[in-house]
């Protein structure tokens, strides 16, 4: 989850040897918290150490060490840690093609993992075993990588795969889908700049007023708290990855101006911006 975030559709590409994506997020410091996003890939976030707080869809959820987190395939989702200095998680991007190579109507299912305690053991042993390769990075790794994540693809597809009509989604739901991730795809496109309530809602095709409670409604938040959890990811990303000063990065990433960047750094990290960087340093 290293990768840059579109909050619209992430854009994971895939190794071209391992069909899969795999991050191992133990560094101090990490940022731990990915606001509302969606891919094709499915999503495993193993917890080996720590808490992982998570909401797919409108479900918020808390995993523990020893459990893993899940997302469908173009389910919204966004995760956070309780505390970022005490995570080490693994997670791996699972491509949905590769799935489909197996299974060619995939699209007309979805993967639940709930009450199923042996798929559950069999895919954390397997991720386990996918991430000890990858650090390792032995002669032929990606091969076996490969053949894990087959194996997990194997448990997917016949211990946990359900028929979608089992999924009552009607129009209006469907359409609120669409509207909102329309909505998220314009922050994000349009974060670095000073984004209003009437320009996102014009990109929807809804008055302002309406927009405003339907995103409320839909995801939980005001539209201007999730833009700002957009800037601050990408400010908190340049924090520690450049000796930019706090004006630049708070005008880089869409504040209003250096005080606004900070209050809203402190509310999440309880820490101001420079002393936070300052211990990082050390």
């Amino acid at each position: 989850m290293g990768a840059r975030m579109n909050y619209y559709q992430e854009e994971i590409e895939s190794d071209l040897v391992i069909p899969a994506r795999i991050y191992i997020g133990k560094s101090k410091g990490n940022n731990c918290h990915y606001p509302l996003h969606w891919h094709k890939n499915l999503e495993f976030d193993l917890v080996l150490e720590g808490v992982i707080k998570g909401r797919v869809n409108q479900k918020k959820t808390e995993v523990p060490a020893g459990e893993f987190f899940f997302v469908n395939s173009g389910e919204l989702h966004e995760t956070d840690a309780n505390d970022r200095n005490q995570m080490y998680s693994i997670t791996i991007l699972l491509s949905y093609n590769l799935l489909k190579e197996y299974c060619s109507n995939i699209d007309s299912y979805y993967f639940d993992f709930s009450g199923n305690i042996d798929a559950q053991n069999k895919v954390k042993n397997l991720i386990i075993e996918c991430a000890d390769l990858y650090e390792k990075k032995e002669e032929f790794y990606e091969l076996e990588i490969s053949i894990v994540l087959r194996k997990i693809c194997s448990v997917l597809l016949k211990q946990c795969k359900k028929k979608r009509e089992g999924v009552n989604y009607n129009r209006y739901e469907q359409k609120s889908m669409i509207n909102i991730k329309k909505a998220i795809a314009y922050m994000e496109k349009h974060y670095e700049n000073d984004v209003s309530l009437q320009s996102i809602a014009e990109e929807v095709r809804m008055t302002p007023t309406y927009f405003s409670r339907f995103f409320k409604k839909t995801t939980g938040e005001t539209f201007y708290c999730y833009l700002n959890k957009i800037r601050l990811y990408y400010a908190h990303k340049e924090l520690i990855n450049s000796d930019a000063s706090m004006t630049e990065i708070a005008l880089n990433n869409g504040f209003s101006n250096v005080k606004s960047f900070i209050e809203s750094f402190k509310k999440v990290y309880k820490s101001t911006p420079a002393k936070y960087k300052k211990k990082l340093d050390v």
